[in-house]
C-alpha cells in the first residue's frame, strides 16, 4: 500500500509540470482607436467667388408729364417707341465670417459677407424725331448681408442648408442725354440701399477644418425714387409750365451663384 502510494505521488509530481506547460494563458485585446466624430459646432471664415446676373430685362423707362398729355413736337408723340432695358451680368467675389451648431443632424447658423460686384441695370428710350436718347443706369459696387442659416446633414460631411436675411448695397443712379433741354433738367438721386437676400446651398467637409460649397442667393434691393426731371422746352408742355420725368420704379433685383471654401475653427 505505501508502495502504490508513493508510485502516485511520483507520477503526480512528474505529469503535474507537463499538464502546466500545456496551458496558453490569451493576451488581452489591444484597446480600438475610436474616430472622432466629426462636427460642424464653431466659427468659420472664408472667401468666396462667382457670378451676379438676372436673365430678365428690367422695365422700360417711364416717360411722365405733368401736364397730362405726350410730348410733342412737330405734332409727333416723341416717346410712343424705342425703348430699351438690359441687365448687366458681373463677377461676384468677397469674404465671410459666421457661426454654426450642430444638434443631431441639424445645423443651425448665421453668416454675414461682404462682396465686390459691379452689377447694373440700364433703360432708355430715343425720341422719334429729334434723335435725342434719354438712359438712366442703376448700378451697385458693393453687397453685404448678413443672413440665417438653417441645414441638414445628408451625410456627417455634407450639409444642405437654406438661407436669409437683410442685404445692403451701395447703389448709384446715372442719367445720360443728348438733348437740346438738358440744360432744364433736374436730377434727384434717392435709391433704397436696404433689402433682403434668400437662397441655399450644399457645403462638404474635405477635412475637419476645411469645407468646400456652392450657394444661390436671389437679392432684392426695392425700388428707389432716382429721377431726372425736365422744365423747359416740349417738355414743359403747350403752357410752357409743365414738366416731364424720367424714371424706373422696378425693384432692383439679382441672382448670385457663388464657390466658397471655408475654415472652421471646430
Amino acid at each position: 500500500m505505501k508502495r502504490f502510494a508513493l508510485l502516485l505521488a511520483a507520477g503526480t509530481a512528474f505529469v503535474s509540470p507537463a499538464l502546466a506547460a500545456d496551458v496558453i494563458y490569451e493576451e488581452p485585446p489591444a484597446p480600438v482607436a475610436m474616430a472622432p466624430v466629426p462636427t460642424w459646432t464653431g466659427f468659420y471664415i472664408g472667401v468666396q467667388g462667382g457670378g451676379a446676373f438676372n436673365p430678365n430685362n428690367p422695365d422700360n423707362i417711364n416717360v411722365d408729364t405733368s401736364f397730362g398729355g405726350p410730348v410733342v413736337v412737330g405734332g409727333v408723340d416723341q416717346f410712343t417707341s424705342n425703348y430699351s432695358s438690359s441687365s448687366d451680368s458681373s463677377f461676384i467675389g468677397g469674404g465671410h465670417a459666421g457661426y454654426d451648431y450642430q444638434m443631431d443632424q441639424f445645423v443651425l447658423g448665421a453668416v454675414i459677407d461682404i462682396n465686390a460686384v459691379d452689377f447694373s441695370r440700364k433703360a432708355g428710350v430715343v425720341s422719334r424725331t429729334a434723335d435725342a436718347f434719354y438712359n438712366e443706369e442703376r448700378s451697385i459696387d458693393y453687397l453685404a448681408t448678413a443672413r440665417l442659416r438653417a441645414g441638414y446633414l445628408v451625410t456627417p460631411m455634407a450639409l444642405a442648408y437654406a438661407t436669409g436675411g437683410l442685404a445692403y448695397a451701395d447703389m448709384d443712379y446715372k442719367f445720360e442725354t443728348n438733348s437740346g433741354s438738358a440744360a432744364g433738367v433736374r436730377t434727384r438721386s434717392d435709391e433704397d440701399d436696404f433689402g433682403y437676400s434668400v437662397g441655399g446651398g450644399m457645403e462638404v467637409k474635405i477635412t475637419d477644418n476645411v469645407s468646400f460649397g456652392a450657394e444661390y442667393l436671389y437679392t432684392n434691393l426695392g425700388e428707389g425714387d432716382s429721377s431726372a426731371t425736365f422744365t423747359t422746352g416740349p417738355f414743359a408742355g403747350a403752357a410752357g409750365t409743365g414738366t416731364t420725368r424720367f424714371d424706373t420704379k422696378e425693384d432692383f433685383d439679382f441672382h448670385t451663384v457663388t464657390a466658397k471654401v471655408s475654415y472652421r475653427f471646430n
